[in-house]
């Protein structure tokens, strides 16, 4: 006899089916919601910047002052520019610089023979005292205390010696070689004011004096003969210190140069002050030492010390003199080599005192060597 199920079992059955069914689609829709969803990124924008502070409204009396600063700061360049521009224009004559790129010393390149100094009345060359042509003004007792000690010991001679002189477009240096004449180089005097007036002053002179050209010689290129004379219109000069001249010396002995170098005395505040009309104005003399390199060309009469006392555009006319204040040359000219170191030159005594025989003019020799 078949065994009878109770009632109301199937029905259970169904509901525990149903049941199971309903659980398995929400474990579907949670699974969905959980792991297939899109994600949704939710940005939240922050508030903008606030504007910045607006730039405050310049002071007009700040701007009013700094207007009148710079333009007392453009006069000042104004003036400046100018000082420079005369100091140029008053360097443009002087042609003792010599370019020499091959490493010779050829002619100055880009410059022609320096303008001869035109002759006439009151500037023909002659004789600049009553000594006769050729005289040696020294005389037993005559010769002046030479300067003792070190090299230093002759910069009070050279700053009464040493004079600065000024052309109508160029300057250079000359020194006393008696208390009415001053040596120097054609080519400093070249284009004189007048055709034969220059303007001669130094500090220990303490104003500017007239000067006239009464003999000059050669100019015309470097290594030859380079002089002219100046003879004082009001006079001696009081104070003056002449240099004797002496020998050439030999090779590595001790020399001192001195003049106006215009790259140093661009400095000088009584140069600047020159320039603009002041005739009580004056650089300080420049004075550098050195040793001889070598005297070269002394066949020729007319001899070129090499030396590494440094000189430049300005020193031309000046002396170079030995450690017992003597002139041996005058500085004339430098070469500036590409391969090597350039060097300054000075025409040897030598050449010196045949200028001055044929001019006729007052000089001192002293024959006997140097011993420092």
């Amino acid at each position: 006899m078949a065994e009878e199920r109770p009632k109301g079992e199937g029905w259970r059955i169904a509901g525990l089916i149903g049941g199971g069914i309903a659980l398995l689609l929400i474990g579907l829709v949670l699974g969905w919601y959980l792991f297939y969803r899109p994600l949704v990124t939710v940005t939240v924008q922050a508030p903008p910047a606030p504007p910045p502070p607006a730039a405050a409204k310049p002071d007009p009396a700040a701007l009013a002052a700094l207007d009148q600063a710079l333009d007392k700061q453009r006069k000042t360049n104004k003036e400046l520019e100018d000082q420079i521009g005369k100091l140029r224009e008053a360097l443009a004559g002087n042609v003792c610089t010599i370019t020499d790129p091959r490493g010779l010393m050829p002619q100055a390149p880009g410059t022609g023979p320096a303008s001869p100094v035109p002759t006439g009345p009151g500037n023909t060359p002659g004789p600049a005292s009553p000594l006769p042509k050729g005289a040696d003004a020294t005389k037993p007792g005559d010769k002046p205390a030479a300067p003792t000690g070190t090299a230093a010991d002759l910069a009070p001679l050279l700053q009464g010696a040493v004079v600065l002189i000024l052309s109508d477009k160029g300057n250079g240096t000359g020194f006393f070689i008696a208390p009415d004449l001053v040596m120097t180089n054609r080519h400093v005097v070249a284009q004189a004011f007048e055709g034969d007036k220059v303007i001669v002053t130094s500090r220990a002179m303490g104003k500017v004096r007239v000067g006239q050209v009464i003999a000059s010689a050669g100019g015309q290129q470097a290594g030859g003969s380079d002089f002219a004379l100046i003879r004082m219109v009001d006079g001696p000069v009081p104070g003056a210190k002449p240099l004797p001249l002496a020998v050439e010396p030999t090779a590595l002995k001790e020399v001192v140069a001195a003049g106006y170098p215009g790259a140093i005395v661009i400095n000088d505040r009584n140069f600047q002050a020159l320039l603009a009309g002041n005739p009580g104005a004056s650089p300080e003399v420049v004075m550098t030492r050195g040793e001889v390199s070598a005297v070269q060309n002394r066949e020729r009469g007319m001899p070129s010390i090499a030396h590494t006392a440094a000189i430049s555009s300005g020193n031309s006319g000046g002396p170079l003199i030995d450690r017992c204040g003597r002139v041996v040359g005058i500085n004339t000219f430098v070469t500036h080599a590409q391969a090597g170191q350039g060097g300054g030159f000075a025409i040897g005594s030598s050449g010196i005192v045949q200028f001055l025989k044929s001019a006729g003019a007052t000089y001192q020799w002293q024959a006997d060597p140097c011993a420092k």
